[in-house]
This record gives C-alpha cells, structure tokens and sequence, in this order.
C-alpha cells in the first residue's frame, strides 16, 4: 500500500511539473499584439527563456520599461542569433503577444520582423516556434 502510494503521489508531483512549464497561452494572450519601437537596456542569452528588456516611449511620452520572452539561446543560435544579437542602447521595433494581467510584458512574435538598429535579425528557420 505504502508503495502505490508513493508512486501516485511521485506521478502526479512529476506530471504537474510537466504541464507548468508550459504555460505562454497562460501568461500572454496570442490573439492580441502591439508593435513597439525603443530601447534595449538588456539582453539575456541564457536557460531556459532569453529575455530581452527595453524601453519604450508611450503616447503621453513617459518611459515603460518593457520585458519580451524569446526561446532557448539553443533554439535562437539555429536561426542566427547570438548573445550580441543585442546590446544596451541599440534602437529596436519588435511585435510581443502582451500579458493577460496588462503588465508590460509579452512574448517576442519572430513571426514579425525583429528588427535592430534599421537592420530585421534573421527570421525562424522552421515552421513551429
């Protein structure tokens, strides 16, 4: 009895786990998206998400500091792109899907030009993102 159990309860602690990770539909709402145009101030290249943080200028003119969401660096170094791939103060004009809680935050659309300093970065190679 005492096996089956712990079993269960392993499975389920696992399959939670699982199912966790998985959740970009969750966070960000892929019906909706806003182009926008500004600032990089950083660029993480790392496990398991890259992150990309820039600031963007909203209609009354205040600063937003914004956060995009892209793949691993694993997946992103297959289709060029690379830890210089940005750096503090380069000029970009990206599309995210935004946050469902209305927070300045989105997942990066490389569907969309991702484009630096006047010059778009490579496109996905493959057809899933």
């Amino acid at each position: 009895m005492e096996k089956s159990l712990f079993l269960t309860v392993a499975f389920l602690v696992c399959a939670a786990t699982l199912f966790a990770h998985h959740g970009t539909n969750a966070s960000y709402d892929p019906n909706k998206s806003v182009t926008l145009t500004g600032t990089v101030t950083e660029w993480i290249f790392s496990n398991p998400h890259s992150q990309l943080f820039f600031d963007v200028k909203d209609s009354s003119g205040t600063v937003v500091h914004w956060g995009g969401e892209l793949q691993s660096p694993g997946n992103l170094r297959k289709d060029g792109w690379s830890k210089t791939s940005f750096k503090a103060g380069d000029q970009i004009t990206l599309t995210v899907h935004p946050s469902r809680a209305g927070t300045p935050v989105g997942v990066v659309d490389r569907s969309k030009p991702v484009v630096v300093n006047g010059k778009p970065l490579p496109a996905p190679a493959r057809d899933a993102e």
